[in-house]
């Protein structure tokens, strides 16, 4: 049973946003303080009604999210360059 006056969080849109950028990322919330701590503001602010709490949870997501960033490891995902770098044929010489 959870403690007096707890109030129930749910998962909803903010909730999914969050977990579907980690993933990308590559940020476990189980091995990460501040993407757990992302993942419990984004409920917080898909349960609750009070617009004063919602938008101190989104101020405190958008710090947690952007520390998140800036620790979570480097993707190489190329770009443009070297899309078409990779399209092009290969000539011997």
């Amino acid at each position: 049973m959870g403690e007096p006056g707890a109030k129930r969080v749910r998962a909803g849109a903010v909730a999914k946003a969050t977990t579907t950028e980690l993933d990308d990322l590559g940020v476990s919330p189980e091995r990460n303080a501040s993407a757990a701590a992302a993942m419990r503001l984004a409920k917080i602010m898909d349960s609750s009604v009070d617009p004063k709490e919602v938008a101190a949870a989104a101020r405190e997501l958008r710090q947690a999210m952007h520390t998140v960033r800036a620790l979570a490891p480097v993707k190489n995902r190329g770009d443009i360059v070297d899309e078409l770098a990779s399209r092009r044929p290969r000539h011997s010489a």
